[in-house]
């Protein structure tokens, strides 16, 4: 099974994530926009899978989503214990 390569991109209001989110799927990026972080290992692993050609993936994850974002570092520790890798960009 493959490991697709993971940018998570978070930041402040206004500070460009879209806009980061649209260059990167220039560059051949999946990208997901306002996925709830609880649902990211799954979709990782779900991309990872044999059978998928994507090996590039951009997740968007708004820091206002009240209690979704309040999960992200338990979701991150949970990618870590897969050995699922992944990147943050914030802007």
């Amino acid at each position: 099974m493959a490991t697709p390569r993971l940018v998570i991109v978070t930041g402040l209001s206004g500070a460009g994530k879209t806009q980061a989110l649209r260059s990167l799927e220039d560059l051949g990026f999946f990208c997901v926009d306002n996925l709830p972080p609880a649902l990211i290992p799954k979709f990782a692993e779900l991309c990872a899978q044999a059978a998928s050609k994507i090996n590039n993936i951009a997740l968007g994850v708004d820091i206002r989503g009240g209690e979704f974002f309040d999960t992200l570092f338990e979701v991150l520790g949970e990618l870590n214990s897969r050995g699922i890798q992944y990147e943050i960009l914030f802007l």
